[in-house]
């Protein structure tokens, strides 16, 4: 394919200067794509929630290491309110909307997920214009929302989302999928008819070189390491689709142990009743953190023995935890709670860096926690296997040629 001046649009939510993953995973993308010799622009939503003090003046228009980066404001109502997120949601179509003849200009247009409805302007350009546009599903939407009943079965927004996932995934000339059990999932429910323009290809980890290093720099995770041998971390969302009873449940096992310490970090809906129970039930050997970036995220990483990550049952297929991958690159063995037919679980037991579970199991969770605070020794080895499994998998500049490769 022929491609003009300005031959790649990026449409998006959060990018640059916004510090949530997924704003970093599209400028890394955006960046990358450039570097590689593309003409690359964004169109995405004014910085609101995830920035920094330290930006205290963001222009509408910018140019960053050559994109061209172009911002539309929406309306800021509370994200936890379902009216407010609802109502945030449609102001930022209609606000992306009002560049639709600007990115008519473009021969290929890479849209996201986030929010469900954007990829509908994207059809609506390829119909008019002709325009190809690649469709990244970092989530599928509406049965995510279904699942943790955000939405009404056969409401009008279960409605109206078919309505737009009917369109997008038969006119995208590739839907990205982050993992291949979401393959199987938009196949065996008939939300992509057929598997040919399906690509998967996983997210990242951004700043792996920050996770390589064994300097710890903040003094609360000095201390803790001083104090215990043992240190296992949750880091990242723990939300709706997370399953977090699990991990509690199991860490009761472990009350007040002067060798074993858990820390978890991040937000998310169920933050409030981590710390209620961790305190109710009197676990001192425990802490939790909010989201932590930065040196901060590098130094928990450092100082951690064993990672977590979970889902909540029946989610799998309709996401895949990104956390997974900062856990490889800083060289730390996993245990999941999931499914056993994700790529997290299955590429746990090939690498030989891990351990799944299944949901509810209390019994394999503690099991999982002894078998490497018993073995030190295998600790060790499943270390160096999990960055071996993130290198061959889960780097950056990996997964943005198979971007480029598709472009």
């Amino acid at each position: 394919m022929a491609l003009s001046t300005k031959n790649v649009g990026i449409l998006c939510q959060y990018f640059y200067p916004e510090h949530v993953s997924t704003a970093t995973l599209i400028t890394e993308l955006a960046l990358g794509l450039k570097e590689r010799g593309l003409d690359v622009s964004v169109v995405c939503g004014y910085p609101q929630e995830y920035i920094s003090d330290s930006f205290k003046k963001i222009q509408v228009d910018e140019i960053l290491e050559g994109v061209t980066i172009k911002r539309i404001k929406y309306t800021e109502y509370n994200n936890k309110s379902k009216f407010g997120r609802i109502f945030n949601f449609f102001s930022f179509f209609l606000s992306m909307f009002t560049k639709f003849f600007y990115l008519r200009k473009f021969k290929m247009i890479i849209v996201y997920s986030n929010p469900p409805i954007l990829p509908l302007i994207t059809y609506l350009l390829k119909k008019i214009y002709g325009t190809e546009f690649i469709f990244v599903a970092f989530d599928v939407y509406p049965d995510n929302a279904l699942k943790i009943n955000r939405i009404k079965e056969n409401g009008i927004i279960h409605k109206l989302m078919n309505f737009i996932n009917k369109r997008v995934y038969s006119n995208a000339s590739t839907i990205v999928l982050l993992g291949n059990e979401m393959k199987d999932y938009v196949l065996n429910h008939n939300i992509a008819k057929s598997s040919k323009n399906l690509k998967v290809i996983p997210n990242w980890f951004s700043n792996e070189k920050s996770v390589q290093h064994t300097l710890v720099v903040n003094d609360e995770f000095i201390e803790i390491k001083k104090n215990y041998r043992f240190i296992v971390l949750y880091s990242g969302n723990m939300g709706p689709v997370q399953d977090m009873e699990t991990i509690l449940q199991g860490i009761l096992s472990f009350k007040n142990r002067e060798d074993i310490f858990f820390i978890f970090s991040g937000h998310g809906s169920k933050v409030q009743y981590v710390k209620s129970f961790l305190k109710n039930n009197k676990i001192n050997n425990s802490q939790v953190f909010g989201f932590l970036k930065g040196q901060d995220y590098a130094d928990v990483l450092s100082i951690s023995s064993l990672c977590l990550v979970s889902l909540e049952k029946g989610i799998e297929g309709l996401g895949v935890p990104s956390k997974t991958y900062g856990y490889l690159a800083a060289s730390k063995p996993v245990l999941s709670i999931m499914s056993h037919d994700t790529d997290i679980a299955k590429d746990l037991l090939t690498f030989e860096c891990g351990v799944n579970i299944l949901q509810g199991d209390i019994v394999g969770f503690v099991n999982g926690i002894n078998r490497y605070f018993l073995n030190s020794t295998l600790t060790e080895a499943e270390s160096l296997n999990a960055r071996k499994l993130y290198e061959t998998k889960f780097t950056k500049d990996l997964n943005i040629n198979k971007y480029f490769e598709l472009i």
